[in-house]
């Protein structure tokens, strides 16, 4: 299963049409494209366009992760239905995928969310004033990246781990 962004909206009677969300302002089109070539669009509500726009599927093909405008909808690709939606806040503004565990791995304004293939499992909230989590990608069995914090805010941004088996934080100082 591939899973791609579109620019503009597809051509209405080419493909199933799914829509995720309540309305439809400004919505972001997503092209799943399947193992055997047929093609299904996914339509997510999108409050927020100049947020972060991403999609990632899991290794099995199984779920989705799409954010939209920040907001995170998780979806069964087999069954195309929602599973999960993020609330309007905090935002999201950073999305991995990681491979052992299998997890979607998300940072907002002030926390990181960790998605199993089927719902949200955990919520990290640093033990600081956070302003933004950006995570960068999977060394071992962690999640790493940066944190902008209130200590920070005229130097770089803070480098953190996140275990992915114990949900321990460790945050450089």
């Amino acid at each position: 299963m591939s899973a791609r962004i579109l620019n503009s909206p597809p051509i209405s009677g080419n493909a199933e049409e799914v829509h995720f969300g309540d309305s439809f302002n400004n919505p972001i089109w997503i092209e799943f494209t399947e193992s055997n070539y047929e093609k299904w669009y996914g339509c997510f509500q999108c409050h927020n366009p100049n947020l972060l726009n991403k999609v990632v599927v899991d290794k099995k093909n199984e779920s989705a992760l799409i954010v939209s405008g920040g907001i995170g909808f998780l979806i069964d690709l087999k069954s195309k239905v929602l599973k999960y939606k993020t609330d309007d806040t905090p935002l999201i503004e950073s999305l991995i995928l990681t491979e052992t565990p299998n997890y979607f791995v998300a940072g907002t304004f002030y926390s990181i969310y960790v998605f199993d293939t089927n719902s949200l499992i955990k919520e990290i909230t640093p033990n600081t004033i956070v302003d933004g989590v950006y995570l960068k990608n999977q060394q071992g069995i962690n999640a790493v990246g940066e944190l902008a914090t209130a200590d920070n805010q005229y130097k770089s941004n803070v480098y953190f781990e996140l275990n992915l088996t114990s949900f321990e934080l460790t945050i450089d100082s």
